[in-house]
């Protein structure tokens, strides 16, 4: 639920659309760990764009994440802090803000919003959709 939450929640940054339609499914239940080691959620906003998350422990190979990004005027690829376009042509987004940590942007801008008196853009309630899609997927999986 960690990694799919951070894409729930990434999507819906993403596309300032709230996610309408959500359905998951999952592998078997792994023996001693109690969890599905495989899911695919597809996820649909109210602006009608789409989101495929496939997940699985079942790794053979490097652990990482990457994030692939197709949409009507270009593919890209997102590995930590490389940006690629489809063709694996490199991105050169070091113009886009002050530095390329998010961890650091994530503390700029919450010291920024304690000064502003604002919500930060990494603030809890704008995490609470996201957590609210991911109950209703969790129920559809309970439910069968």
């Amino acid at each position: 639920w960690h990694h799919a939450a951070h894409t729930v929640d990434l999507f819906q940054y993403q596309t300032g659309s709230p996610v309408v339609a959500a359905q998951a499914m999952q592998g078997p239940t792994h023996p001693e760990l109690g969890i599905a080691m495989d899911m695919s959620i597809q996820l649909l906003t109210e602006a009608g764009q789409l989101c495929t998350l496939a997940l699985s422990f079942n790794n053979d190979g490097p652990f990482g994440t990457f994030f692939r990004y197709i949409g009507d005027t270009g593919t890209y690829i997102a590995r930590y802090d490389d940006l690629v376009t489809g063709s694996e042509e490199p991105v050169d987004v070091s113009g886009v803000d002050v530095s390329m940590n998010g961890i650091e942007l994530q503390d700029r801008d919450f010291i920024a919003a304690i000064v502003e008196g604002r919500e930060p853009v990494a603030g809890v309630a704008s995490v609470l959709p996201c957590y609210e899609v991911l109950h209703q997927i969790e129920q559809q999986l309970l439910d069968g």
